[in-house]
């Protein structure tokens, strides 16, 4: 029988260190996944570039915004929340919301943009993910590392699915930092209250740690052998490819 540290750490992991690239489908994404450990990656000197994929035009569900406007206020949001994590290499792509992965154009742009700036680091939203956006993500950084050879570990952060987890980040010296940075997204919050739900995962996933390890965010690390690094997240990546074939 397989004990526990099979499927879950007991410490922490310190991930700084590396020059980092983090790749977010919207804006509030690399806050909501990865937020405490940006700002540590931040706070240690480590070169950290956010790059949004899609203009989060989708966001808007009481259809209250005129569309160019939201995505302005998209943008100053992410910006703001960047800056409160210590972060201001920051770049918009114009993918539209809910249209990644129509065709390998994504694919292509990460190979250039994994070329250019040749990260050791790459945090990605994980295949498991239920939004569209976030699997196509996950799925084109895969192939485009596959195909540029590119040196670069891949961790996926969770959003809106929860990992089967191989790395467990104590984020509890920034917590304060991601808190302020998540209420820089108030044309989230004011839909759904996204930052209470991450902070209570980010508690949860603390459950393992030592005392003193209030809160921590969790990454399963990519293993490029067409699976996740532990064996137990096998079915996660397949149940994620049946979702994914399942869309109309």
């Amino acid at each position: 029988m397989l004990t526990e540290e099979h499927f879950i750490p007991f410490h922490a992991s310190n991930l700084t260190g590396r020059k980092v690239l983090v790749l977010a489908p919207h804006p509030d994404d690399e806050t909501l996944g990865c937020g405490g450990s940006l700002a540590l990656h931040a706070e240690a000197g480590d070169p950290v570039r956010v790059v949004f994929l899609t203009n989060g035009a989708g966001g808007d569900i009481s259809g209250k915004y005129n569309r160019e406007a939201y995505i302005r206020l998209r943008r100053e949001e992410a910006l703001s929340a960047c800056g409160c994590l210590g972060i201001t290499d920051v770049v918009f792509w114009p993918y539209e919301d809910r249209a990644l992965g129509i065709d390998d154009r994504l694919t292509v742009d990460l190979i250039g943009l994994i070329d250019a700036f040749e990260p050791a680091l790459i945090y990605a939203p994980s295949p498991a993910e239920y939004h569209p956006d976030h699997r196509a993500a996950s799925w084109s950084v895969e192939k485009a590392l596959r195909a540029c050879g590119a040196d670069a570990e891949l961790f996926f952060y969770e959003v809106n699915q929860p990992l089967s987890v191989s790395h467990l980040v104590d984020i509890t010296p920034v917590l304060q930092k991601k808190i302020k940075a998540l209420k820089c997204y108030q044309s989230q919050l004011a839909e759904r209250p996204y930052d209470d739900v991450a902070i209570a995962l980010n508690r949860f996933r603390s459950m393992t740690l030592p005392a003193g390890m209030t809160h921590a965010e969790a990454f399963q690390k990519a293993a490029f052998d067409g699976g996740l690094e532990n064996e137990g997240t096998t079915e996660i990546w397949k149940a994620a490819d049946r979702v994914d074939q399942s869309d109309p």
